[in-house]
């Protein structure tokens, strides 16, 4: 036990003593999720506020009189008038390369089919856009909702007297009780989307750097056969090494959860909507804390596990890195799936190691995960971690991997 404290004290030491690495571990990360969240929230803002304030190009063939009156005092669009078709090809050409924003075709006899409605046949307003240009789908949806539903409001006003006469029936109008959910629950399912994708990934992002150089970098430095020499048995100096390990993975991410939690509400002022996030509340019962608390623990015994035997195996600090970027891309796959999946209460996903973390995790945010599927998610997590670590004490005893024989 000794010898044990005595290396999780060496490794702390030789973290808490470099000022690179505090920077790199603890400094350089809050500023980098900080700048990168606000600068990804401020290109989003940029992005809208253009297309908002984007004057749409729209071409309009057949406009009725009426119609060609409301469009006067539009000042988010400049209008060209068809009167012909010999235009159209051309102009669907420039909507395809983004030139033109929307071209719009009222039938020819449009105001006659409205006034002759009871013989005639119900007129179709033809719109072409192109759904891969920001500035058309934007131009279209606007029109439509805007410019077409406004005249249609008009024209049902002077046929009928009022837009209610043609109103049979409305949908919760006045209905404020219509949604009946568990607001604990939904903000569950909403962190449950996000949050464990990000535990997985930055606890693992935490561990290899400083995982990598703390085997195989004492390895290809040579300072671990030193350590080996000393009276402090391997299976002390494995556990030593694994736990301090996961404390400063643990600290690590910690850091990243601080810079997002800085980062949203400053990203969400900047998109306007900084009320958003008012009222939104979360409470976890004692079962669901309890449930986190040794899922967390397990997962950063495995994680911690599946670096060491890497570091172990691996020669010098760039073969592990080779090494370890496999695997650090299943666990971001396996949070990228558990994100989506609508899914995932079959037995069979708490029975594979790193997916089955995920969506635990998931289940806990979510309150749906069931306590057969939480045991089995602990006892493979839990096992595949005591099988890693069991591996890599044997491997310290090999003098063969230990010294690169």
């Amino acid at each position: 036990m000794h010898g044990f404290k005595t290396i999780m004290g060496k490794e702390f030491t030789r973290v808490f003593k470099d000022k690179k690495l505090i920077f790199s571990m603890f400094i350089l990360p809050l500023i980098i999720i900080v700048g990168i969240f606000l600068l990804m929230f401020a290109l989003i803002s940029n992005l809208s506020e253009d297309i908002e304030n984007h004057v749409s190009t729209v071409y309009i063939q057949n406009a009725p009189d009426g119609f060609s009156e409301l469009l006067k005092e539009a000042e988010d669009i400049d209008v060209e008038y068809l009167e012909d078709d010999s235009q159209i090809e051309q102009i669907k050409a420039q909507i395809k390369s983004g030139d033109v924003d929307l071209l719009v075709e009222f039938p020819e006899g449009f105001a006659e089919d409205i006034q002759n409605y009871e013989s005639a046949g119900i007129p179709q307003v033809k719109t072409y856009y192109n759904p891969s240009e920001d500035y058309s789908s934007e131009a279209r949806s606007r029109f439509v909702g805007t410019y077409l539903e406004g005249y249609r409001q008009i024209l049902v006003t002077d046929r009928f007297g009022s837009a209610d006469s043609v109103v049979i029936f409305t949908v919760d109008s006045d209905n404020d009780a219509s949604e009946i959910m568990d607001e604990d629950m939904a903000m569950g399912k909403m962190l449950g989307m996000i949050v464990p994708y990000f535990i997985t990934m930055l606890i693992f992002a935490g561990a290899m750097s400083l995982g990598v150089d703390s085997i195989a970098g004492e390895k290809e430095r040579g300072t671990l056969a030193s350590l080996l020499l000393t009276p402090v048995k391997r299976v002390e100096i494995v556990m030593g090494k694994l736990v301090s390990l996961g404390v400063l993975s643990v600290m690590s991410a910690l850091v990243y959860l601080v810079g997002m939690l800085i980062a949203l509400p400053l990203g969400m002022k900047q998109l306007g909507g900084e009320n958003m996030l008012e009222g939104l509340s979360v409470s976890f019962t004692a079962v669901q804390i309890v449930q986190f608390v040794v899922l967390i623990i397990g997962v950063v015994l495995m994680y911690v596990a599946i670096i060491g035997i890497v570091s172990v195996m691996a020669k010098n600090i760039k073969e592990a890195q080779t090494y370890i970027t496999p695997v650090y891309m299943i666990i971001i796959v396996a949070g990228i799936i558990t994100m989506y999946a609508s899914d995932t209460s079959s037995m069979g996903s708490y029975l594979i190691p790193l997916f089955n973390s995920s969506a635990a995790f998931k289940g806990i945010f979510t309150r749906e995960i069931t306590t057969m599927q939480f045991i089995a998610t602990s006892a493979v997590t839990y096992g595949f971690a005591a099988i890693l670590i069991v591996l890599t004490a044997k491997a310290f005893k090999s003098e063969k991997i230990m010294f690169n024989a």
